[in-house]
């Protein structure tokens, strides 16, 4: 759905025409051959990449730093439709200038590599899904300071998985472009947007150029690195991973309540939108009290994090600098 959300809200994109069916008198040229287009490879961008049995499924998980015993952990969640590799170049940004950090992204359910059955795609079973693999990457016993950082229906998860309490110590929570207004007011909206688009593509590249010209992405080289984990082959074309409209049952739930889960969460808490405008009442008046910090990068379409990742990264490490626990000497008697 969040492929299909930035679209409703902005304000220069139009979707490019749908790609016509190999063989069409009307089809696209088919930009394979174009080095420009060729997908980029997960290893340039993190150390390792893991699978993680839970329950019924085999989750695939991105990170950097896992040997690392002390800075701090940087626990990311894409929103529906994308991958771990939706926040690829963010990590690999955030490693560089925090070398002794610890970032981590994997792939919700029924996303991405992960594997197995995914037909509970509920904000419970996704917050589950998370805490348990926070555990399973970090053990139960872990004292370093952990940021989450979750990307729009992935901002919903991040939110209730610090509100539960049941990964720690957690210093901060971030949101990329999630409102639970504008969320809600625009799910009427979604399906004809989801019906819009290409049912497949006659190669990977031709997808990446789809991307690129609908503005769904506005950064070519992070497309080059995420779009590949969002498709598969099927015969001679290319298909969505992620079938969108069955998982409408779960699009209100995923953010009912969201502002309000949000703001009482009790650690410090950044906004990170691409317009003010997306403020809905309720953060609004949090904002204005003080409740969180809000970074705005009106540069940026729906996938901030894709669009302009260096100031994504740079806004996560010091968002994590400014909230870092005073440390005071004792003074010696």
């Amino acid at each position: 759905m969040e492929l299909w959300q930035g679209m409703l809200k902005a304000r220069k994109m139009q979707l490019p025409p749908l790609e016509e069916e190999e063989g069409s008198a009307n089809a696209k040229k088919d930009h394979g051959s174009s080095d420009q287009l060729q997908p980029l490879p997960w290893s340039d961008y993190f150390e390792s990449q893991q699978q993680i049995d839970i329950e019924d499924a085999r989750f695939n998980v991105y990170a950097s730093g896992l040997l690392h015993t002390d800075g701090p952990i940087f626990m990311f969640h894409h929103g529906a439709g994308h991958s771990g590799l939706t926040f690829g170049l963010v990590c690999k940004h955030i490693h560089q200038t925090v070398p002794q950090s610890t970032v981590i992204a994997p792939d919700a359910r029924g996303h991405g590599s992960t594997t197995g059955k995914h037909q509970d795609l509920s904000l419970g079973r996704l917050v589950a899904d998370y805490i348990e693999i926070g555990r399973a990457m970090l053990g139960e016993n872990s004292e370093r300071e952990i940021i989450l950082v979750g990307h729009s229906m992935g901002g919903a998860v991040m939110a209730h998985v610090a509100a539960s309490k049941k990964l720690s110590p957690i210093r901060g929570l971030i949101l990329i472009d999630i409102v639970e207004g504008t969320a809600l007011d625009s799910l009427h909206a979604i399906p004809s947007f989801i019906a819009a688009r290409p049912r497949s593509f006659a190669s990977v590249s031709s997808a990446i150029q789809w991307h690129i010209d609908s503005g769904a992405i506005q950064n070519l080289e992070s497309a080059r690195l995420s779009v590949p984990s969002l498709i598969v082959q099927d015969g001679s074309r290319w298909s969505w991973k992620t079938q969108l409209m069955p998982t409408e049952q779960y699009w209100k739930g995923w953010y009912t309540g969201l502002s309000k889960t949000f703001v009482s969460v009790p650690t410090a808490k950044l906004l990170i939108l691409a317009g003010s405008d997306r403020l809905d009442k309720e953060l609004l008046i949090a904002q204005m009290q003080g409740k969180f910090q809000l970074d705005l990068l009106p540069a940026a379409g729906h996938t901030i994090q894709e669009d302009l990742p260096n100031m994504v990264g740079d806004a996560i490490t010091l968002f994590w600098k400014r909230n870092q626990p005073l440390s005071i000497p004792v003074r010696q008697q």
